[in-house]
């Protein structure tokens, strides 16, 4: 399940929600002000995320480097193709 918590209850109860997120597989995510700063997660969503993120930069490289782009363009166009999904 994921739920929203504040830092200030996040502080407060920290034993009892990483219990949660190792037992029940709770994901939180920590706001601030109103505003969404951290998530805490089970240390297998995050490993995933970390593999994922792995294989796009791998995948990344090896596209510049089959287009011959300078890491500058490669750059560039990583922010657009970031920029484009975000908004979908």
């Amino acid at each position: 399940m994921e739920k929203t918590i504040n830092a200030f209850e996040i502080r407060r109860s920290f034993g009892k929600i990483v219990q949660d997120v190792l037992i029940r597989g709770d994901k939180f995510i920590v706001e601030r002000h109103g505003s969404p700063v951290a998530v805490v997660v089970p240390i297998e969503v995050y490993e995933q995320w970390k593999r994922s993120r792995e294989r796009f930069f791998e995948a990344l490289s090896l596209a510049q480097e089959n287009a011959n782009l300078t890491e500058t363009a490669a750059s560039e166009l990583l922010t657009e193709t970031i920029k484009t999904i975000r908004e979908e």
